[in-house]
C-alpha cells in the first residue's frame, strides 16, 4: 500500500489517497466578503490599545494585551491538564485583569479547582515573565458529564 524506504519513514506523497489531497490544493477557493477588512480593522484596534507595563524586580516589563493573552491562554490550558477534571474555555485581559473561562467535570468541587487553576496558572505566568502578571480570575461557567 504505501512505499517505506529502507527502514525509514513512509512517504505520504505516494499514498495514492495522496492525490485527492493535490485535487484539493489546485481548487481556486475566494476570499470569504469582508473577512480581510475585518482582520485589518481587528488588527488597528489590536494597536490602539497601549501596552501593558509588569513590574518586575528590574523595573518594568511592557507587553501587549494580544501577547499576554495568548501566554495566559496557553499557559491556562497547559495547567488545567494538571488539575483533574478542569479544562479551559476561554481567556480574556478585562479591567486589567486576566479572566479564565473554565469548564469542570460533574463531581469536581468547583472552588477547589478554581483555586487550584489560579495559583498554578499566577506561578507559571510569573516564572515565565519575571514579573508580577495582572490578578488572575477563574470562573466556573459550565459542567460536563463525569
Amino acid at each position: 500500500m504505501m512505499d517505506q524506504g529502507a527502514g525509514g519513514p513512509e512517504d505520504p506523497e505516494r499514498d495514492p489517497r495522496w492525490d485527492l489531497v493535490r485535487a484539493v490544493a489546485r481548487r481556486h477557493v475566494a476570499t470569504p466578503s469582508g473577512l480581510v477588512d475585518r482582520v485589518l480593522r481587528a488588527l488597528t484596534v489590536a494597536r490602539r490599545v497601549p501596552p501593558l507595563r509588569l513590574p518586575c524586580d528590574g523595573g518594568v516589563l511592557t507587553v501587549s494585551e494580544a501577547t499576554l493573552v495568548r501566554l495566559a491562554r496557553t499557559v491556562a490550558t497547559d495547567q488545567a491538564e494538571d488539575v483533574d477534571g478542569v479544562t479551559v474555555s476561554a481567556v480574556a485581559l478585562a479591567d486589567g485583569e486576566l479572566q479564565i473561562l473554565a469548564t469542570i467535570r460533574f463531581g469536581v468541587v468547583a472552588d477547589e479547582a478554581a483555586r487550584v487553576l489560579r495559583h498554578r496558572l499566577t506561578a507559571e505566568l510569573t516564572r515565565l515573565l519575571r514579573a508580577r502578571p495582572p490578578r488572575v480570575n477563574v470562573h466556573v461557567v459550565d459542567v460536563r458529564p463525569g
